[in-house]
């Protein structure tokens, strides 16, 4: 059955070799091409990023290369049954099938999130992480579950010359609508999950091809290919707040502007939250981290990372001193000059929208 699995998937994950040498236009038909080649090998086949999730097909038209790389990554949808449930409930589950990036280290970020996401709910804390699926499969090569029912920041900006403020409007109503207000709550509990967890990973390359927005308005990172003491540019630290709060995102969190709201004050609150239930388990998330210092991943290569990391729990504070540390840390990511500054330089370099 393994055998059969990884054949597969190696098959699948090779069509990227294929396309390389194909002008750009006809890439996306070579993966159709390639596609139609493969059948399913029998009922046990199932997705390698989430097991409970056996694949009844493949939507042959569904194939996207990403981007042109030394082998390009592709996306691609199956048809899924849940294992459990019924086999006539199918669902399309997408997947991106990477090679030439190690995605060890995405996998070591998102088990520090899901630890997160799991003491958040042991203390009955509404804030939402999602940490999607991703599965090494060798040396450089890996297969990352697609969150489902997202668009990219930039892809939403390709479709409308408003902010976050007038996209939000545009999808879910007018301000002080019901719709449009569930949606705010529900960006106000993601940016808060992720504020947390940005705090202690320091993801950095936080550009708006990076930041996933669900149907509900919430709020997901992705891509944690810089994390802890390493970032873009040759370790320039351009991006100096602990997480990203673009102006566009506070003016939903903020709507006064003066950080005197009551948005933004519920927002604080699940922020300081969000960092004593952590800061319970600093020993747990540390130790986590600290299991793969020998792996050789970048993050391990400069600095003190596993300290550093202890330094942000603040251990020698008191639970109100931690709790000042966490607004102080919100009010110095409020609109910061130099994340805008980065999705600026994003914008001229690579056509990220900003």
């Amino acid at each position: 059955m393994f055998e059969r699995e990884f054949d597969f998937f190696d098959k699948v994950t090779s069509i990227s070799g294929v396309l390389f040498p194909l002008p750009k236009e006809e890439r996306r038909a070579g993966i159709k091409r390639e596609l139609v080649k493969l059948t399913i090998p029998g009922d046990d086949l199932y997705l390698p990023t989430a097991t409970n999730k056996l694949v009844r097909g493949i939507q042959l038209d569904s194939g996207i290369p990403l981007q042109s790389a030394a082998k390009v990554p592709i996306m691609i949808t199956f048809n899924v049954v849940d294992r459990d449930g019924s086999p006539n409930d199918v669902k399309p589950q997408a997947c991106i099938f990477k090679v030439g990036d190690d995605c060890r280290q995405d996998v070591l970020a998102l088990q520090v999130i899901a630890l997160l996401r799991d003491i958040f709910e042991a203390v009955g804390l509404n804030l939402y992480l999602f940490p999607y699926g991703v599965l090494p499969t060798g040396p450089e090569r890996g297969i990352i579950e697609v969150v489902p029912n997202t668009r990219s920041r930039n892809q939403m900006g390709e479709t409308t010359d408003g902010g976050l403020l007038e996209i939000f409007q545009q999808d879910y109503g007018p301000v002080g609508s019901p719709s449009f207000e569930a949606a705010r709550e529900m960006f106000m509990i993601s940016s808060a999950g992720y504020a947390v967890a940005s705090l202690l990973l320091q993801p950095k390359d936080r550009h708006n091809g990076n930041l996933l927005f669900d149907s509900y308005g919430r709020l997901v990172h992705i891509d944690f290919g810089f994390i802890l003491e390493i970032s873009p540019g040759g370790n320039m630290g351009f991006e100096s707040a602990h997480f990203k709060l673009s102006h566009e995102m506070t003016q939903l969190l903020d709507p006064s502007g003066t950080m005197k709201s009551d948005t933004w004050n519920q927002f604080l609150r699940l922020c300081v939250k969000g960092y004593l239930a952590g800061r319970r388990h600093m020993n747990g998330i540390v130790t986590t981290v600290q299991l793969m210092v020998d792996s050789g991943l970048p993050c391990f290569s400069r600095g003190e990372p596993i300290a550093n990391l202890r330094k942000r729990f603040h251990p020698e504070m008191n639970e109100r001193e931690a709790a000042n540390f966490m607004v102080r840390t919100c009010v110095d990511a409020y609109n910061k000059w130099t994340t805008a500054g980065y999705d600026l330089i994003q914008y001229l370099q690579q056509g990220i929208e900003k």
